[in-house]
């Protein structure tokens, strides 16, 4: 093993690096380069051993990124272990730490809000982890950032007036984030059901307090039909005759 840290050929060495029975500082010795910016998967010997602090406490000092990035993928860690990935030099160390971990701390899930979007696989993280903050976002309602702004109507204070104002932001995720929301009064909602951007109509459809004369004839039009049967504004007895015409209408199809 001592000789195959040393080979030659980089990709010996790489695979040399990940071996379950090195120590760290072994593994610390072995000449590697590892592209931040490559997919990673999370390595078995690692996530076998995430029940075990001691363990965690020792691999989240580790000089590989793949093995850290491994530990953060933890659903719980040590306090001491959280607070050192938290502030891990690379990245996706507090990206996987922000998935994952129910531990993740707020201050680190904030952090990385301002760059990160979301994945296929945890698309609400950060913003909806347990530790997300909430309290205190108001403060960005005047953000330069639209990322930032839109936080503003996460906060338990924020008003009515508020989700008016996003309403006409001149960042369509702003716009986009007011039309989601139950306090936005219903004049803004109509008007949001033309917004120039297709994904502002689409939310507003789907969450805004829309009277009913403008769900119906959403739900009349085929181009926002889908997007307005998803409205919660839409009362029982009204989805179930639309449930059961959906019945008929594929019974009549197959049996053409």
């Amino acid at each position: 093993m001592a000789r195959l840290a040393e080979d030659p050929d980089e990709g010996v060495r790489y695979t040399v690096a990940l071996r379950a029975d090195l120590t760290e500082e072994q593994r610390a010795a072995i000449r590697v380069d590892v592209d931040p910016s490559d997919r990673s998967h999370t390595l078995a010997w690692v996530a076998d051993r995430h029940e075990d602090p001691e363990a965690m406490r020792v691999l989240a000092g580790s000089s590989h990124v793949l093995v850290r990035r491994s530990v953060a993928r933890a659903r719980r860690l040590p306090p001491d272990v959280v607070r050192r990935l938290a502030w891990d030099t690379d990245r996706v160390v507090q990206l996987f730490l922000a998935e994952s971990c129910e531990d993740a701390p707020a201050e680190m899930l904030l952090r990385v809000w301002t760059w990160w979007t979301g994945s296929l696989s945890s698309p609400g993280r950060p913003r909806t982890h347990p530790n997300f903050p909430r309290e205190g976002l108001l403060r960005f309602a005047d953000d330069p950032h639209g990322r930032m702004r839109r936080l503003a109507l996460d906060d338990p204070g924020s008003t009515p007036e508020l989700a008016a104002r996003f309403a006409g932001d001149r960042d369509p995720e702003v716009r986009r984030r007011a039309a989601e929301d139950p306090r936005l009064p219903v004049a803004d909602a109509i008007r949001l059901t033309e917004d120039p951007v297709g994904s502002v109509r689409a939310a507003v459809l789907r969450h805004g307090p829309l009277p009913a004369a403008v769900l119906a004839a959403a739900l009349l039009d085929r181009e926002t039909a889908r997007d307005a049967a998803r409205n919660p504004g839409i009362p029982p007895h009204v989805v179930r005759a639309m449930a059961a015409r959906c019945v008929t209408f594929a019974a009549s199809v197959q049996g053409a």
